[in-house]
């Protein structure tokens, strides 16, 4: 802060000198027009609204029915979604859900053999054998996605246990959301319809 000292003149009542006086309005000034025009800048960044979901959460994973809202935590902001049906491997139904054309999540089902960690060692299905495991040993998942095991048999194939799997591409919703996905999503699997759907 810069400081003027006023001109004395001479007096002859013994004048002492008077204090300096401060000419730093112009500068207060200028320091409050430069933190408004900060604070707009940082408000312009940081306060605009975030990206939005326009398009609609779907009630079915490609013919599989499930809730919306079990979906929609793993489900990126975009504007269009799409899936991607494929059964061209055998013993495999596989679905993949894209936004806006980057594929976010998939949701398949296929026949193997082995038990729950078994298959949980798969580096396909986005678990791996430490991720939590239901007490009834049906269930393992993490954030990134899950495995069921489904009640439906195939006389064709007495050996093996149909299977279904969630994955997500990014850490999205919380584990406890997945749990109710991957749960949901093989439950519906298992009712008669979708059952035969997979049978040979």
């Amino acid at each position: 802060m810069t400081f003027s000292f006023r001109e004395i003149a001479p007096s002859t009542s013994g004048d002492a000198l008077k204090h300096p006086e401060r000419t730093g309005g112009r500068g207060r000034r200028g320091t409050l027009a430069l933190a408004g025009a900060l604070l707009l800048a940082v408000c312009s960044a940081s306060c605009s609204s975030p990206p939005k979901k326009e398009y609609e959460t779907p009630d079915a994973l490609c013919g599989v029915s499930v809730d919306p809202g079990l979906v929609a935590p793993f489900l990126p902001a975009g504007e269009k979604i799409s899936m991607h049906p494929d059964n061209s491997i055998q013993g495999w139904m596989l679905c993949d859900v894209g936004v806006d054309g980057t594929r976010v999540l998939s949701a398949n089902t296929k026949w193997g053999e082995g038990s729950l960690r078994e298959v949980a060692g798969d580096p396909l299905n986005g678990v791996d054998v430490n991720s939590t495991t239901t007490p009834d040993k049906r269930y393992t998942y993490t954030r990134l996605g899950g495995i069921g095991l489904v009640d439906c048999q195939d006389p064709e194939r007495p050996d093996q246990q149909l299977i279904a799997s969630v994955r997500v591409m990014k850490k999205s919703g919380s584990e406890a959301e997945m749990k109710k996905l991957i749960t949901a999503y093989t439950k519906s699997v298992a009712t008669p319809e979708e059952c035969a759907r997979r049978k040979l």
